[in-house]
């Protein structure tokens, strides 16, 4: 009996000492990151060359409208050009002429994003003008002003290029990208106009050659992102806020007050590393095709069913929280620079056919009078598809399968519309003749 009680003890002190082995090793924290890459690099600029001077200020003079349904409805060829529009557009004149303004200039340096409580409330706004810009640009295409109709469509696509272009995070990039579409899609409608004059559709093909990139934003996007993360890594780190992040999450009180002061428990030196890691592999992503692309696995940064046992715990808790979905970003990197290829080709071929009263029958023929090239397709490579029986150009999408320009979708019982549903649909299509009578 007392050997076995000498053999008990021995086995508790040996599995006491192997669990706080455990833990030390558990508890050694990784060396700090280098973050060199992620700085931020801003050009010096003066107040009266920077674009976001003008845009800011455009806000100020915005005049909301209180029928947002109506300017949708009209925007997207529901609704008719009512007097309440027009009266609305026109109220917003010295508003729109600020934003033309800033598209003069060659950069928007908007305040930095360090922090999560850096406040960017001139995003929300720019949508608002760019909504303004758009029906506008409408009004001006149904009453026969091709020309000032295309003026307002170029001023919507600088507007989103430029701010897109140098963007302090990633939901300034993503409106950046919000403003161009819009613009664009706009830009799609005016082109396929059977009474747009051709050197309105020169004009069109003209401001499309300006805009893009669209990668080099992302990655400033990102790096902003980093940046941000990393200091609410060290201020957790720093002000012991371990509890409240805990109590948010819903933890046992008695779990948090053990875990939170202990370095096993949060290891901000190898949280900042796995969220670099991911943020560096989005970088590397941004410059690529879609089928190039090196996408993050389904089950990143989830926790398991012990997850409270394992070392940093909080920091994976964080990375969960810091580092969002961003295979989705990288789909709407490349499905705007589609809409911007498709745009270009929808341009010159309707240039071709007012020039040889035909469309082309290959897109060479396009080359190189309308067109430098023939555009890449972003998510596979090639150049883009083209029917001339189907009057229509396409990219292969996100399944990296050609299925011949199918505008086929998986709620097959919904109707197709372009503007709405194109992403969605088994190809990535454009058409090049108008889909129905001209308003």
């Amino acid at each position: 009996m007392k050997k076995f009680r000498q053999g008990l003890a021995v086995g508790l002190v040996m599995a006491i000492g192997g669990l706080a082995a455990f833990v030390w090793v558990g508890s050694r924290d990784a060396p700090p990151p280098d973050e060199a890459e992620f700085r931020a690099e801003r050009p010096e600029v003066a107040p009266e060359d920077n674009a976001y001077t003008y845009f800011l200020e455009a806000t100020n003079l915005l005049v909301e409208t209180t029928n947002l349904l109506l300017v949708s409805d009209f925007r997207m060829g529901q609704a008719p050009a009512s007097d309440e529009l027009r009266e609305w557009v026109g109220k917003n004149a010295e508003c729109l002429a600020l934003v033309k303004r800033g598209t003069e200039c060659a950069l928007c340096l908007t305040p930095p994003v360090e922090t999560i409580d850096t406040l960017t409330p001139y995003v929300n706004s720019w949508l608002h003008v760019g909504r303004v810009l758009d029906a506008r640009a409408r009004l001006a295409r149904l009453d026969g002003r091709f020309a000032e109709a295309a003026d307002d469509l170029a001023v919507g696509m600088r507007f989103g290029h430029l701010v897109q272009k140098d963007a302090s995070s990633l939901i300034t990039y993503l409106v950046g990208l919000a403003l161009f579409s819009s613009s664009a899609e706009q830009a799609l409608e005016l082109a396929r106009d059977p009474a747009i004059p051709p050197e309105t559709l020169a004009r069109l093909a003209a401001e499309l050659e300006t805009i893009g990139p669209f990668a080099d934003g992302l990655a400033q996007g990102i790096k902003s992102e980093q940046r941000i993360a990393c200091n609410i890594v060290n201020d957790l780190h720093a002000k012991q806020k371990q509890r409240a992040l805990s109590a948010h999450l819903g933890f046992n009180a008695k779990w948090v007050a053990w875990l939170q002061y202990t370095a096993y428990s949060f290891q901000p030196n190898r949280t900042k590393r796995d969220i670099s890691a991911v943020h560096r592999r989005v970088i590397a992503n941004a410059s690529r095709i879609y089928a190039d692309m090196v996408m993050g696995s389904p089950d990143e940064g989830e926790m398991g069913r012990f997850s409270l046992l394992q070392p940093n715990v909080f920091g994976k808790y964080l990375f969960m929280i810091l580092v969002p979905g961003f295979d989705k970003m990288l789909e709407s990197k490349c499905r705007t620079e589609g809409l911007l290829a498709g745009a270009k080709l929808v341009v010159a071929c309707n240039r071709f056919e007012r020039d040889r009263g035909r469309f082309p029958e290959t897109l060479q023929e396009l080359v190189p009078e309308f067109l430098a090239e023939i555009p890449r397709d972003p998510y596979d490579g090639p150049p883009f598809r083209y029917s001339a029986e189907q009057g229509l150009v396409w990219a292969v999408g996100t399944n990296l399968s050609d299925e011949g320009g199918s505008t086929r979708m998986s709620n097959a019982y919904l109707e197709y519309d372009a503007r709405r549903d194109r992403a969605k649909a088994e190809d990535y299509v454009f058409g090049i003749q108008p889909t129905a009578k001209t308003e």
